[in-house]
């Protein structure tokens, strides 16, 4: 069940959170590959941009993990260049890995638009996956319940909490379900990274509920103040959208 550390043979150890976090970055890979080539695009160019991401994803995830959580950095800054147990956000990596992609897009003069939208369904997957790493290291727990499928956190827990870590995998598959069979429908291009960001913002606002978190402003938390944000923003962005191709199509036809 929890299982923090998978192997340990002398002084070399496998931990469940980085394994699980491997296994989804090359799940997600293999699949976006495989849809890539399918869908005419360069393999080599989403490969590097792959890599861009995954890279600045996880400084951006350590980094705002850190910043939220500097109490535990305070004069021991060896500590944060550390993440084999934890210590990772989600919006973090989310922010650096998007940041990057533009850049890189940029750089090689590619539709950056194009590409997060093909690069999106798994990126929820590979989250999806993630999220079973954080069930077996035991942290992101959730609140103490009674239902029947509760379970304690981690060893040495003595209270039986809801296992929010699988509720968010969960809903990470149902996202990338989701956006795969909606991409060839999409209307317009980034469709798909601003639906990723609309459902994954709803998922992390209600997930929240059933996780060990501080509320800092009614009864929220941190995190679901950021996904309200973002859910707000997306729909808003979809509005646009669609209110400017209905004015351009309006404009058209009365010519």
């Amino acid at each position: 069940m929890l299982k923090p550390v998978l192997v340990e043979i002398g002084g070399f150890t496998i931990y469940s959170y980085g394994l699980m976090l491997s296994l989804a970055l090359l799940v997600a890979s293999l699949g976006l590959l495989r849809q890539a080539t399918r869908e005419g695009f360069n393999p080599d160019h989403v490969l590097e941009a792959v890599i861009v991401a995954s890279v600045f994803g996880l400084i951006g995830a350590r980094l705002l993990y850190v910043f939220l959580n500097w109490e535990l950095y305070q004069g021991q800054w060896i500590k944060i260049l550390f993440t084999r147990s934890g210590g990772l956000s989600f919006y973090g990596a989310f922010l650096g890995g998007l940041i990057a992609l533009f850049v890189w897009c940029r750089f090689r003069k590619l539709s950056f638009l194009k590409l997060s939208d093909l690069m999106a369904p798994y990126l929820a997957l590979g989250y999806a996956l993630g999220r079973v790493g954080c069930f077996l290291n035991g942290c992101c727990y959730g609140v103490v319940s009674s239902v029947p499928w509760a379970l304690p956190a981690f060893e040495g827990d003595r209270f039986l909490r809801h296992p929010v870590q699988l509720y968010a995998c969960l809903g990470g598959l149902v996202i990338f379900i989701i956006l795969y069979r909606i991409r060839p429908k999409r209307p317009f291009e980034g469709f798909q990274l601003i639906m990723l960001m609309l459902l994954y913002g709803c998922l992390r606002f209600i997930t929240e509920f059933f996780r060990e978190e501080p509320q800092v402003w009614l009864g929220l938390t941190l995190a679901q103040i950021f996904s309200l944000g973002l859910a707000l923003v997306s729909l808003l962005l979809l509005l646009i959208v669609f209110m400017v191709k209905d004015y351009n199509k309006n404009r058209v036809n009365s010519r």
